[in-house]
């Protein structure tokens, strides 16, 4: 048997709770308002989520006539409770058996401690318990005989629950949960998915137990096998496996949204800062690329941009891959850029990669340390590119956060 425990609105529920006050009755907001009206709000209380609010909404689109509490974000904070919260699970459960899926979420396989603990309704309670009186935070449980089921019970059942714990059986997953109206209601189910599910006439988890499992295949890939399987509650996976798990590939990115509309000349400067930030961990992780691409999003919804980029080497040298960026960046479109990102693929070690073909050179080996050791020591903000003197660099902003939010 799996536990999935999520803690209801963590943001929200942290910042009330660190105020005395009770989320499921105060109108709060997670977001950073010094950044404008525009900025997107990093999570709201379950009082503003029953009044109507969504939660990854900007503060602007909050209705008028309903007052709130501004609580800016404090992601180190949040990462310690999140540490406090884990330590809870370890009372009860060994960390071979804990699967941390999100910050505020958990996947815990319980099977083994069913004779200590007599039932799965005496060991979640315990748990929540422990949680609400120590820290004052809420937290829901859904349980199931496989991963699936569990989360699938949380997102759908145990949240609604008063005493915010809840078991899905096989049995009431066909008679249930089979019938949904909302496929993306369900785990690993997007938008994408949906719209390709009900192409073909799948509307329903049932619709698509019952669908010829070759179709999905053929239109999903190895997904489709994984929907059939789910579409009938089954889930061999484990946290075993989990933990076993080793990628075929890596890659390394980043990303943010600006604060206001940038030209095409201006959104270079916060784009080359992020391409040098990626190729200081190139160096710190040992690892060089031959492929690098880049995103462009634009106000209005306008059409994006995106381009893949195949190096002739493995590198990590930021000066010659910025030259090879610059000459990209020229098919960009002039408009009103809003979103940027860049990542950098097809990983290799650098220790490995000894050829005609690499381009590494040791001068830049030799600052890429320099500047990694101040960094550990002093912080990323004491040395910095000269690109963070010019008005539109976020360089000194993010290096403050976690996560593109405020780190304080």
């Amino acid at each position: 048997m799996y536990f999935c425990i999520d803690m209801k609105c963590y943001f929200a529920s942290v910042e009330c709770a660190l105020r005395g006050l009770n989320p499921l009755t105060t109108p709060l907001v997670v977001a950073d308002e010094s950044k404008g009206k525009g900025t997107l709000c990093l999570a709201i209380s379950p009082y503003l989520k029953r009044m109507g609010v969504k939660n990854r909404c900007r503060l602007y689109e909050i209705p008028k006539d309903i007052p709130y509490i501004i609580a800016k974000p404090r992601m180190k904070k949040y990462i310690q409770i999140a540490v406090s919260i884990h330590q809870i699970f370890l009372r009860y459960i060994s960390a071979d058996d804990i699967h941390t899926y999100s910050i505020d979420e958990a996947f815990l396989h319980v099977s083994s401690y069913m004779l200590l603990y007599n039932n799965p309704i005496t060991l979640a309670t315990m748990i929540l318990k422990d949680i609400k009186n120590e820290l004052g935070i809420v937290a829901a449980c859904g349980a199931g005989d496989n991963l699936f089921l569990a989360k699938v019970c949380l997102d759908l059942k145990a949240k609604n629950e008063k005493n915010n714990f809840y078991y899905l059986s096989l049995e009431e997953f066909y008679n249930t949960i089979w019938f949904h109206p909302k496929l993306t209601d369900i785990w690993q189910i997007g938008k994408g998915i949906s719209k390709r599910l009900n192409k073909l006439g799948l509307y329903t988890l049932k619709d698509i137990a019952l669908c010829d499992k070759n179709i999905l295949i053929q239109e999903f890939g190895v997904i489709g096998e994984d929907l059939y399987e789910y579409a009938w509650g089954k889930d061999l996976t484990t946290i075993d496996d989990i933990k076993a798990y080793q990628p075929k590939s890596k890659s390394y990115s980043r990303n943010q949204i600006l604060f206001r509309d940038y030209s095409k000349e201006e959104a270079w400067t916060p784009l080359l800062e992020m391409l040098f930030l990626l190729c200081i961990d190139l160096y710190k992780n040992e690892m060089v690329t031959n492929t690098v691409s880049f995103y462009i999003g634009f106000s209005n919804h306008a059409k994006s941009f995106h381009k893949v980029i195949s190096l002739f080497c493995f590198t990590s040298d930021y000066f010659f891959i910025k030259k090879v960026l610059e000459e990209n960046y020229k098919e960009v479109p002039l408009g009103a850029i809003r979103q940027i990102g860049i990542s950098i693929s097809h990983l290799a070690s650098s220790l490995e990669m000894n050829s005609l073909f690499d381009h590494q050179d040791d001068k830049y080996l030799n600052l890429y340390h320099s500047i990694h050791s101040i960094w550990q020591k002093y912080g990323k903000n004491q040395l910095v590119l000269g690109t963070a003197l010019k008005q539109e660099s976020t360089l000194y902003e993010r290096n403050k956060t976690i996560g593109g939010h405020n780190s304080d």
